[in-house]
């Protein structure tokens, strides 16, 4: 695929050095964004290489991601979706009352359709939501979108320049407050540049691509962009970044319990307009909790195994 100088010239421009982020002992993550989020809880990738990261510190990881969400979380309001403040408070209630210490923020891809014009509404977004959360006194981690995977979709170009623009937004909200940037798009976008001078058609031949549609991660592209989440941390070769099959496993099958706790497939019945005929079973979501302390448990045991 053909790229215009002027365009890779601005995609591939250094960033200002990230200074290195930190778990620590006892860090409670809560991870916001959109379908790039909740996909990596299928497949564990991203977290696994937390864990190798940071083979020292003891710390738990909840995913709150949701397919298609904005930072007004227009994708998670259900039977409320024309409410707007009823949306967004589905974004901000879930993540305190989880008392998070880290607060990972994934959002970008989904406004970014609305082009330039809709720089303002997103960054005012993003402001309100990082407000919101102040009580939480979390660290917090701004994600940049990724780009769009070179070759899948014919207007990749004008896509990624849009990205660009969205993610840059986000590194300035993150200057502006003091928090820690962390630029996937600019990473990944150099992953899928040279993937694609490297294996040109013979790669598209072998279905080598990283995403499902250009957008999506695929689970091989998760797997092949954990080492560059851990470098948008800020962090160095010297960090580890690979992690046993089986503790990757063992995350995916706590991601997997607590998926069905947060999100249960009868919540209408449960929570919403409907509890008046099974509301009584709501509390059985607390059974959840302790299968997810055994696939915790089981995180612990591997993740001692792991090279410090």
């Amino acid at each position: 695929m053909l790229i215009s100088a002027a365009f890779l010239a601005t995609m591939l421009g250094q960033p200002p050095a990230a200074k290195p982020f930190e778990l620590q002992n006892g860090d409670r993550i809560v991870w916001l964004g959109n379908t790039l989020v909740e996909r990596e809880q299928r497949y564990g990738y991203w977290e696994a290489a937390l864990h190798a990261a940071f083979p020292k510190a003891n710390f738990r990881v909840r995913n709150l991601g949701w397919s298609g969400d904005t930072v007004h979380g227009e994708a998670r309001g259900r039977f409320d979706f024309g409410n707007a403040q009823k949306c967004f408070q589905q974004v901000v209630e879930p993540t305190l009352e989880l008392k998070p210490t880290v607060i990972f923020i994934s959002y970008g891809t989904n406004e970014s359709f609305e082009g330039k014009d809709g720089l303002p509404k997103f960054e005012k977004g993003l402001e309100k939501l990082l407000d919101a959360l102040k009580p939480a006194n979390a660290r917090i981690v701004l994600f940049s979108p990724i780009p769009i995977e070179i070759g899948r979709i014919p207007d990749a170009e004008n896509r990624n320049r849009d990205l660009d623009l969205y993610s840059k937004a986000i590194g300035r909200v993150a200057n502006n407050r003091s928090l820690h940037f962390a630029d996937l798009n600019h990473e990944v976008w150099k992953l899928y540049v040279v993937a694609d001078k490297m294996n040109g058609d013979t790669r598209r031949e072998k279905d080598w691509w990283y995403t499902d549609n250009g957008m999506h991660l695929r689970d091989s592209g998760y797997d092949r962009t954990a080492h560059l989440m851990i470098k948008a941390l800020g962090l160095d070769d010297t960090h580890n970044t690979y992690a046993p099959t089986e503790l990757r496993l063992a995350i995916v099958a706590k991601n997997e319990q607590f998926f069905n706790k947060w999100r249960p497939q009868n919540e209408t019945y449960l929570f919403g307009f409907r509890k008046h005929e099974q509301g009584k079973n709501a509390k059985e979501m607390a059974e959840f909790d302790p299968f997810i302390e055994k696939a915790e448990d089981e995180i612990d045991k591997l993740r001692l195994n792991l090279k410090k």
